[in-house]
């Protein structure tokens, strides 16, 4: 499998507190069927804002840690933005913060609001040449509100990365449900632990992996968990699913109302 959200980098976040927490991260997502990482720090204007060389040279020099300790994984340096007008200018240039270094790139909204300029936010980066990719949409309380703005933004490209403790129940049933009717709807294109530590919420992927796999077959976790990353890595368009409804009139409930059931 490949992580495709971790924040395994010491001291830029909220995540990894040392170089030894890092390795540990390592070592647990090794030991767990992980094989690719990419290193994720949060990057928001006017708090946590490590540089894009910053990011590159800790995520080389965790690169070598793990040759030097055995741990079979290989790490690839990106981050996860916070939707921010300020930042639009650096976003991509030379790469910055995009996954690899290409042209994908892992955005996340505001905790408690949806930025009035977000749609404006996705066509910058399209101008760009940049594919967002929206961070566990299953997790926002206002999106929940504004269901709909999940199917407008599938239908203009944004991809979906949910988190694997999603899946497990970790951050409550409401957002076990939100996680697990995306994936039964195709939505889901990208498996990331969002792992911020060596304990509680780690880099462990397996168990979410299992519960995926019963839901929707072995095919759909090897898509979100590897051929879609890979597919990344090769800077290529990822093919994405479009629900088949797209918005109804307002039914009882959230998920009613995103799929019209």
């Amino acid at each position: 499998m490949l992580d495709t959200h971790a924040h395994i980098l010491w001291n830029l976040d909220d995540g990894s507190k040392n170089l030894d927490m890092s390795v540990q991260m390592l070592q647990i997502a090794a030991g767990n069927e992980t094989k690719a990482i990419f290193a994720t720090p949060h990057v928001i204007e006017k708090a946590a804002k490590p540089s894009w060389v910053e990011i590159k040279e800790k995520t080389q020099r965790l690169q070598q840690l793990a040759l030097e300790e055995q741990i079979d994984i290989t790490l690839y340096p990106g981050a996860e933005v916070q939707m921010n007008w300020e930042l639009l200018t650096e976003l991509g240039e030379e790469g910055a913060y995009c996954l690899n270094g290409g042209s994908y790139l892992l955005v996340e909204l505001p905790a408690a609001e949806i930025p009035v300029y977000a749609d404006e936010f996705w066509y910058e980066l399209e101008l760009k040449g940049i594919t967002p990719i929206l961070a566990h949409p299953e997790r926002y309380q206002k999106l929940n509100e504004n269901p709909d703005l999940i199917l407008l933004w599938r239908r203009r490209g944004i991809l979906m990365q949910c988190n694997s403790g999603s899946f497990t129940g970790m951050f409550g049933s409401s957002v076990c449900e939100n996680a697990k009717a995306l994936l039964n709807k195709g939505l889901v294109d990208l498996l990331g632990s969002d792992g911020h530590r060596s304990e509680g919420r780690n880099t462990d992927m397996s168990k979410a992996a299992a519960v995926i796999k019963q839901l929707v077959g072995e095919e759909k976790l090897r898509q979100i968990t590897e051929t879609n990353p890979q597919t990344i890595l090769k800077n290529q368009q990822i093919e994405l699913k479009q629900p088949k409804v797209l918005l109804e009139d307002k039914p009882k409930s959230f998920w009613q109302k995103l799929f019209g059931k």
